[in-house]
């Protein structure tokens, strides 16, 4: 897809516009467009940001829309529904956790898979956390390994993925032991172990 600049701006704006139809209450500014020509289907990668109230920008990394042309028009799609499902999604984890028993310090969660045109504001937290949605659930666990019940660092993390088997939650899951719960999560580590459901 070797798009002439005019070809560029026009697919940009159509982004822009998406984006701002698709959430309202969201100020985006489009940061750069990476062309991905040679790939199965050829698409651009638009990165963008948003914008707090001063006009700034309010992430450091950037979230990513993708833009394909088919016939006259643009197929658009983008990650932004991660943004906004993300805290539910940590929630529901730290509760099924601590429900039973385990000492969470901290819950990480990204998506690495979805692109949606059409999961917009409504998109479900628990759809896309059993996997009705397949979204890529990465999910980062740190626990207080001072407070711990289970014999071993091996038996917690082979318990807590049966845990989480038992309500439906798939995606990768990384879990992490830390000394206490106002350890370093980078230097003060005891454990750490990976399981996919």
């Amino acid at each position: 897809m070797d798009l002439t600049n005019e070809e560029r701006k026009e697919q940009m704006q159509a982004v822009t516009d998406y984006l701002h139809q698709k959430y309202p209450d969201y100020k985006f500014e489009i940061t750069g467009c990476e062309p991905m020509e040679g790939t199965a289907r050829d698409y651009d990668e638009w990165f963008y940001v948003t914008l707090n109230d001063e006009g700034e920008a309010e992430n450091r990394s950037a979230f990513i829309a993708r833009a394909r042309t088919v016939g006259d028009a643009y197929e658009i799609t983008d990650d932004f529904y991660g943004e906004l499902i993300r805290d539910s999604i940590v929630k529901n984890v730290c509760k099924v956790a601590a429900d039973a028993g385990f000492p969470v310090v901290d819950v990480k969660v990204s998506f690495w898979e979805h692109f949606g045109s059409e999961d917009g504001t409504d998109i479900s937290p628990m759809d896309v956390l059993t996997g009705k949605i397949n979204a890529g659930n990465d999910i980062k666990i740190f626990l207080d390994g001072s407070s711990l019940t289970q014999s071993s660092h091996e038996e917690t993390v082979s318990a807590l993925e049966r845990c989480f088997k038992q309500k439906g939650f798939v995606g990768d899951y990384y879990v992490v032991i830390l000394k206490s719960s106002d350890s370093d999560s980078a230097k003060d580590r005891l454990y750490s172990d990976s399981f996919t459901l």
